[in-house]
């Protein structure tokens, strides 16, 4: 299992951080998701899946993924 942590910008409520939670669920291959508002990060769990594959499933979201690099 791999542990991914995704910086996200847009999120201005709660509503937000459930809405990426479910998005990123809908992922194959993701065990488990929590967002967090106040630093705004996502930390998933997951198998084999591709970073562009979370990605974008945040930006389907509405929101973005900030690329780390």
């Amino acid at each position: 299992m791999t542990k991914t942590i995704l910086t996200i910008e847009g999120m201005h409520c709660a509503s937000c951080v459930f809405k990426i939670e479910r998005a990123l669920k809908s992922v194959k291959g993701v065990r488990t998701v929590s967002v967090n508002f106040a630093n705004q990060k996502a930390y998933v769990e997951h198998d084999d899946v591709q970073f562009s594959a979370l990605r974008d499933a945040v930006s389907k979201a509405g929101y973005k993924v900030v690329e780390q690099g």
